[in-house]
């Protein structure tokens, strides 16, 4: 090794300074790496002491600084926190964060010093459980095992467990990968069940129970909207949704009987829509030649697929406009007929009511007739009497057809009451006496 612009007996002096100022190490010293909480004890064990030793000295940091943290036989101005334990221990109580660094240990022999050093720790453990659960991995075939417990120092170490038995040692673990505060174990599916536990267990240095968590895998279970109709020209949407999948599941629709096992793109008049573990088609521009029938909704995870049939009627459209028209022409025609029957049949409405109120009558008619007197003497008042009498000429049909009985009422209730009704009983006078 050359220094420029020096020469060799400087060189020399240089080097020596060098190894003067590197700590020497005794082929006796150790080291160890301890963890402490805070708040709780440490107890920093002085390794490998002799018999011999006549005293025992603590370091903090540097190892030949002065004074020492603690000495077995001189008394410092001791930290109450701070106490030794069978002459060499070195006992610290309510660690802090600040106590948190290298401590050496030195035994004064009478022509050698000893030492072993400790690197102290504060390690906080995580405050909360482990969380674990299942992912499908890139390429879409393979399950993914995550377990994450983060939140302490240091790190925890994680592990998975399938039936008591840990995953790192099967022979259907792919790869196992740990980062900071998670570790993931990637699996074959070729070995996985519906249901299937796997456990996951996490430790940490200052906490003394293992605290776990668990994932059950499960094949997709599938449900979907009733069969669908869409008419030629419009859009109709197809939905299909998973109800239950460990990890989830990639949905994707299919042609039916028509085109099986093509896959549906998304492009032109198909779009395709998928929120969490609802997928939609979206059928634009129905055509019946073409998109009628069934679809497959299919879901899949490493665990299994499920397939599901969507159906979809494709009709032609239906023309509303002529239908209410026809309608409405239909009802006009029905009025006009009824009012047409009402108006041909209205002169008779009286005749026909009255025949059938007095269907049950005889055969028999009964005229009476009242008393013609030829008293001139009775003037004006008289004829007023003839008048009535023949106004209230009373034919009855007794046990036979009434056919002309009501018309006879019926002209007698007229203006003409007198003439009608005084003519109508001579006549029914003289056919009754023919028949006779």
């Amino acid at each position: 090794m050359r220094f420029p612009g020096r020469t060799p007996p400087a060189r020399f002096f240089l080097l020596l300074c060098v190894w003067r100022l590197v700590p020497r190490r005794d082929a006796t010293g150790t080291e160890e790496v301890v963890f402490g909480k805070i708040g709780g004890s440490i107890l920093l064990l002085c390794r490998n002491v002799s018999k011999e030793a006549t005293e025992v000295l603590w370091f903090q940091g540097d190892p030949h600084s002065f004074p020492p943290l603690f000495s077995s036989r001189v008394a410092f101005p001791p930290d109450v926190r701070f106490s030794l334990v069978d002459n060499s221990s070195l006992s610290i109580t309510e660690l802090r964060a600040q106590d948190e660094g290298n401590y050496t240990c030195k035994e004064v022999l009478n022509k050698t010093d000893h030492e072993h050093r400790v690197q102290l720790l504060i390690a906080s453990p995580p405050q909360s459980t482990p969380k674990c659960w299942a992912e499908t991995s890139s390429s879409g075939l393979m399950l993914q095992l995550v377990c994450s417990w983060p939140g302490g120092y240091p790190h925890p170490t994680l592990h998975w467990r399938e039936e008591g038995q840990d995953l790192e040692n099967s022979s259907w673990v792919l790869s196992s990968t740990s980062s900071s505060d998670t570790h993931v174990e990637t699996l074959n599916s070729s070995h996985l069940s519906h249901r299937q536990v796997f456990k996951c267990v996490g430790s940490h240095v200052v906490r003394q129970e293992e605290p776990t968590c668990t994932v059950e895998i499960k094949i997709p279970s599938l449900e979907s909207d009733p069969p669908k109709t869409c008419f030629v020209g419009d859009s109709v949407t197809l939905t299909c949704r998973v109800t239950e999948s460990t990890p989830s599941a990639r949905l994707t629709w299919l042609r039916g009987i028509t085109q099986p096992g093509a896959e549906i793109q998304p492009g032109g008049r198909y779009l395709i829509a998928q929120e969490g573990n609802v997928s939609r088609l979206t059928i634009q521009n129905c055509s019946q030649a073409t998109d009628g029938g069934c679809y497959v909704c299919k879901a899949q995870n490493p665990v299994g697929l499920r397939e599901l049939f969507v159906c979809l009627t494709v009709k032609q459209p239906v023309n509303v406009v002529g239908v209410v028209g026809a309608v409405v022409v239909l009802s006009l025609l029905a009025v006009l007929t009824v009012t047409g029957v009402v108006l041909y049949y209205s002169p008779l409405l009286c005749l026909r009511g009255a025949a059938f109120r007095n269907q049950d009558s005889g055969d028999v008619l009964v005229l009476v007739d009242s008393d013609d007197d030829d008293d001139d003497d009775d003037g004006n008042g008289e004829e007023e009497a003839m008048s009535s009498s023949a106004k209230q000429e009373v034919l009855a049909l007794v046990n036979g057809s009434s056919v002309r009985a009501p018309y006879l009422n019926c002209l007698m209730e007229g203006d003409d009451g007198e003439q009608h009704g005084s003519g109508s009983a001579e006549e029914v006078r003289g056919e009754e006496t023919q028949g006779s």
